[in-house]
């Protein structure tokens, strides 16, 4: 019966964060709107993700959000026409294990239900099924309530009419819950609001070891806000619900910091993208799945991790690592317009679910470029379009260079192998100034940016991925020939995408034009008779001066 009411609060919070789900002006790039007034606020009000796909746009495909559109090169012989789609969807997860903080005048949804439970944590009743309202009644651990109702802001409602949060009741009787067999037992005056779990009891994996100390962004922040970075990524390990917070912080500043967080701390992947509410000198965090679900998930993780480093560890040059890393994450993920816990994070990226967006990208390489010891960074902004983005800036041999394992990883229905690309492996800021925009900022409700902290500039470009594997060229017929011998390896292998780059945009011209794309074409299908045409890729691949061809077989 606890599964069932369970449900109802599930269906009843779910159907309130409905409203949520469009694109508004206090959509951000990986952290919702924190109100102006950090009083009271209603978090189900706020939304993060993102989603940037290149996708074959078809009769069938049309995606009613906004596109950036890829110019393709067409003929008679019906070259297909891409197109790079980001767009901005809801985080709406229907596994939240905290309160969802509502201002006390607000009205819940409340459904008829019969049901008797027990207290597993000391805890007190409350006047409004809402955080931070009047406690009425101290419930000890073990003690039998009767249920009457489940509301939308996840709490019970008791026979006398008062409310006690969902995360404090079980339906198993005190001799059977797991509370009555730990050694040390809650002291009487701890309440819904003091009571914490041990710091032994955090799913954290043991192998994993960064520490948020070395990063850079963290490195950038006052010794003030340093405390506040601290005290959230401690309180989140061991599923605190709530933390002190000093009053003198504006709530920018709590925004910005809890956003570095959320956006640097991939090992914390059951923490909510819901910015936490200040309410009497006190944040109110929140976690999207309980600690006994992510220390399941974190076994899953923690396999998939050791096959990753396994192959990382058989190579000595950085370059060589990120791409094991780079081509790791793509093969074994696919982009989703679904925006949530599972996708915009490491829970899909490592632990095997396999949908992701940007953020779920950019995180997942963070997290094992940690576990590798490579310097890394998640970066937020916005494309052309003003959809959100997110990507990861890297230390590799002589500098920070800019990585971007989602436009690594478009979507496609060519289908005849993984596809990957390495425009942004390894690029430089002059590459991504065109495409990537507004670089590690959050825009909150009213289009005020929050500037999160500068990023490292990223100069180089000996380790671009063009140059370090020797496919860049400077005259037409060198560059000529080592199209041909893409081809030869991209269609023996099965693989789609053929790409070299050239120094200069002549070069890059007379490469696309129609009679030498006919020419690639007969020679493709010369090749492999599977070979159905060549598809010109022009979206993203000027500025780079990437001269891009795709093979599409036939089905």
């Amino acid at each position: 019966m606890k599964k069932k009411i369970s449900l109802i609060l599930a269906f009843l919070m779910a159907a309130a964060m409905l409203a949520g789900c469009k694109k508004t002006d206090e959509d951000s790039a990986g952290l919702p709107d924190v109100p102006e007034s950090t009083s009271s606020v209603s978090l189900t009000t706020m939304t993060v993700s993102e989603s940037e796909t290149e996708t074959e746009t078809t009769a069938e495909e049309t995606i009613t959000v906004p596109e950036e559109t890829t110019a393709e090169e067409t003929t008679s012989e019906s070259e297909s026409e891409t197109s790079e789609t980001e767009t901005t969807t809801t985080a709406a997860s229907s596994e939240t294990t905290t309160a969802a903080s509502t201002t006390a005048a607000k009205a819940w949804n409340e459904t008829e239900i019969s049901e008797t439970l027990y207290i597993k944590t000391s805890c007190y009743s409350r006047t409004q099924a809402v955080v931070g309202s009047e406690s009425v009644k101290k419930y000890d651990a073990g003690q039998k309530i009767n249920i009457v109702a489940a509301t939308d802001t996840g709490y019970y409602k008791l026979a006398d009419g008062t409310f006690i949060h969902s995360d404090y009741v079980t339906d198993r009787k005190p001799a059977e819950s797991t509370a009555a067999t730990t050694t040390a037992p809650k002291k009487p005056e701890q309440t819904e609001e003091t009571t914490k779990k041990p710091s032994s009891s955090h799913p954290v994996s043991s192998a994993y070891t960064k520490s948020y100390k070395d990063r850079y962004p963290y490195q950038q922040l006052t010794s003030s806000e340093q405390q506040l970075y601290a005290d959230i990524v401690e309180a989140a390990e061991n599923f605190e619900m709530q933390i002190d917070v000093s009053s003198s912080f504006s709530s920018d500043t709590i925004f910005k910091v809890y956003a570095l967080v959320y956006n640097q701390e991939p090992q914390l992947f059951w923490l909510s993208p819901q910015v936490p509410v200040s309410l009497g000198g006190m944040l109110n965090l929140q976690f999207d799945i309980s600690p006994e679900r992510a220390a399941e998930v974190q076994k899953d993780i923690d396999a998939n991790v050791s096959e990753v480093m396994s192959k990382v560890n058989s190579y000595t040059s950085t370059v060589s690592k990120l791409k094991v890393i780079y081509d790791w994450v793509i093969t074994h993920n696919t982009f989703s317009l679904q925006g949530n816990y599972k996708t915009c994070g490491i829970y899909n990226g490592l632990s095997g679910g396999g949908d992701l967006q940007c953020q779920g990208y950019a995180k997942t390489v963070l997290y094992l470029c940690d576990v590798a010891g490579i310097e890394c960074m998640v970066v937020t902004g916005n494309n052309t379009e003003g959809s959100t983005h997110a990507w990861n800036v890297v230390y590799c041999d002589n500098g920070y260079y800019i990585l971007d394992t989602t436009w690594g990883d478009p979507q496609t229905s060519y289908g005849r192998s993984s596809y990957i690309r390495y425009n942004f492996f390894l690029a430089n800021d002059d590459m991504i100034r065109n495409t990537h925009l507004n670089v590690s900022t959050v825009a909150r409700k009213g289009g005020t940016r929050i500037k999160l902290y500068n990023p490292p500039a990223c100069t180089k470009t000996a380790c671009y991925y063009f140059k370090a594997y020797n496919k860049e060229y400077s005259d037409l017929d060198s560059a000529v020939q080592a199209m041909y011998a893409e081809f030869d390896a991209a269609i023996d292998a099965g693989k789609n995408v053929v790409h070299i780059r050239v120094t200069d945009h002549d070069l890059w011209d007379a490469l696309r034009e129609t009679s030498q794309w006919r020419a690639f074409q007969k020679y493709a299908k010369s090749k492999d008779s599977s070979v159905k045409e060549l598809n010109q890729v022009t979206k993203l691949t000027e500025d780079i001066l990437v001269v891009q061809y795709d093979i599409k077989y036939k089905d």
